[in-house]
């Protein structure tokens, strides 16, 4: 049903479409946008030290015996970005008091001793790994057909969602391990899984930009305000062209644009979190996070939207037509 509904960016060609018959000049072809280059973590050196069945068997009713019997039998082998980590932390998590329970001069001691300083290490990666590779989080940046309708749902939940992950990449950080609640990473993912806001929004904010962009340019480069507007000729035109501003704009697109402003405002944060580093190669996603930068998403679609509406209020100045 979603597909044979009315999209926003419809509504927005529909806006183009009656500006260019109003002004009896064509408008510029719609190009495709394509999807933001996200970066590939270079591959890191992972944690070659292992535990064998010995260790795990002197290991007795420690919890590590469990985890790492677990990681090692055939389903672990097979496990997802998220199950990788999951791993990692709940090893970093439970090490310590399986430690206090050996002889430190044993060798399972030496081995548990050596991985966990290992896997603390490396714990940032995995969460890079994860991020760059788990589905959800990846097509976070992906474009997609389908469009956020005005009701929005699933905002609610993807904020949640986002803020829990987000909290786990902030306590990494801070090494405060214990307090990790892994599950908060399934219950994440499955969050995002279920509504895919996030890619929508995406798409919606971007696609909303460049037609905002492209309809200011057709305005400014094709409609000649002194002609259109000249007292001594009937103004006719000009009430066509503003009343197709109000039906289609005013009305319909400024309130979703607005939505959509919105939601950013609330998700961007976490975005910055999540993906907004320092890698060289993730210029092109990081241009679209941090509030310094020109092309920041939420930046761009508050800054094309007010360009937008700028040329109209010179329109209506000009025109001497009231927009009410």
């Amino acid at each position: 049903m979603t597909g044979c509904s009315e999209q926003p960016s419809d509504i927005h060609f529909e806006y183009q479409k009656r500006l260019s018959n109003a002004a009896d000049k064509p408008f510029a072809k719609v190009e495709k946008l394509s999807n933001i280059t996200q970066p590939i973590p270079a591959p890191f050196n992972k944690n070659n030290i292992s535990v064998g069945v010995l260790q795990l068997v002197q290991l007795n009713k420690c919890a590590l015996s469990t985890l790492i019997a677990e990681h090692n039998s055939q389903l672990g082998k097979l496990a997802t970005p998220a199950s990788k980590l999951i791993y990692q932390i709940e090893f970093i998590k439970a090490a310590p008091a399986c430690l206090k329970v050996l002889d430190e001069n044993s060798n399972s001691y030496q081995q548990i001793s050596a991985s966990l300083i290992n896997k603390k290490t490396l714990l940032a990666n995995h969460f890079k790994h994860f991020l760059y590779n788990d589905v959800e989080l990846k097509k976070t940046w992906q474009l997609t057909h389908y469009e956020l309708d005005t009701n929005f749902n699933g905002l609610v939940e993807t904020e949640l969602a986002l803020k829990r992950i987000a909290t786990i990449k902030e306590q990494i950080d801070a090494s405060d391990y214990q307090n990790i609640n892994t599950q908060h990473i399934y219950q994440g993912l499955e969050q995002l899984n279920r509504f895919n806001f996030n890619q929508a929004l995406i798409t919606a904010s971007r696609n909303q930009i460049y037609l905002n962009e492209l309809t200011t340019d057709y305005l400014t480069n094709n409609i000649e305000l002194s002609t259109l507007c000249d007292p001594l000729k009937n103004k006719k035109q000009a009430q066509i062209i503003s009343n197709i501003f109000k039906k289609f704009y005013l009305e319909q697109l400024q309130p979703y644009q607005s939505q959509l402003t919105g939601a950013l405002e609330r998700l961007m944060p976490y975005y910055h979190i999540l993906w907004g580093d320092s890698m060289n190669s993730q210029a092109a996603l990081n241009e679209q996070l941090f509030n310094s930068n020109e092309k920041n998403l939420l930046n761009r679609l508050k800054k094309s939207a007010k360009n937008h509406v700028v040329w109209w209020q010179s329109f209506y100045k000009q025109c001497e037509i009231s927009p009410i």
